[in-house]
């Protein structure tokens, strides 16, 4: 089972994220590491973990705010061996050629409103895009219509369940059943309130390829023994 630990940037820093309300969003306080600086962050993690891949939320770009393409070049000069699945709130083949970067893998979040007829058009494009499917409260956010045509969907997929971000209420089960349901030969990444090793077991033995985690690794409730045991 592929763990990813997940990095949300704001205005050069990590954040904690809480149920999609990134208004609310404060400077992460976890116990790895003092303060919220990326490069700080990424190695604490490692020292948890050899991971080889990170995700990064770029929520300023997401925002239609800014975005933090210095951060995340910092990252890559400092951590040559690590690739980054990004999220950059790309929504069109225009914005790709801007966020183009090696070592990047591209995440297409329908809640940019992506429609089925671009998506096609960007997997068509893009070396491995991941598509994440951006739900909350049960509802798709985006276009209804990329649900009812999973044969333009790439390999990888993320089930984001937003209302359940460092909620720590664990994953919803019944969302992915419906999503495994459709996407039949496709790798299911879950994001979205994984507490500890029971679910991450619970997930594997369910199907799934991945887990996207933040808050159960930066609070200990997940431990690098915990990840090996999954190997």
């Amino acid at each position: 089972m592929h763990i990813i630990p997940v990095i949300d940037l704001y205005q050069g820093q990590v954040v904690h994220a809480i149920r999609g309300q990134r208004e609310h969003y404060q400077p992460v306080r976890s116990r790895l590491c003092a303060g919220s600086d990326p490069c700080t962050i990424v190695q604490a993690m490692l020292d948890v973990y050899p991971f080889n891949t990170f995700y990064i939320a770029d929520l300023d770009a997401i925002r239609d705010e800014a975005e933090n393409n210095h951060v995340i070049d910092h990252l890559q000069q400092q951590f040559p061996k690590l690739a980054f699945w990004l999220d950059a709130g790309l929504s069109s083949q225009k914005e790709l050629s801007v966020t183009n970067r090696s070592s990047i893998k591209h995440v297409i979040g329908t809640e940019t409103g992506i429609t089925a007829d671009t998506l096609k058009d960007i997997v068509g494009t893009l070396p491995e895009p991941v598509l994440s499917l951006d739900f909350k409260t049960g509802a798709l956010r985006g276009d209804g219509q990329l649900l009812q045509h999973p044969e333009i969907w790439p390999e990888n997929i993320i089930v984001m369940d937003l209302a359940r971000v460092g909620s720590s209420e664990g994953p919803d089960m019944e969302l992915l059943q419906n999503i495994r349901s459709v996407s039949t030969g496709k790798n299911i990444y879950m994001a979205g309130g994984i507490r500890n090793i029971n679910d991450l077991q619970n997930l594997e033995e369910n199907g799934v390829a991945g887990a996207l985690v933040a808050t159960a690794l930066h609070d200990g409730s997940i431990t690098g023994v915990d990840i090996s045991s999954l190997e």
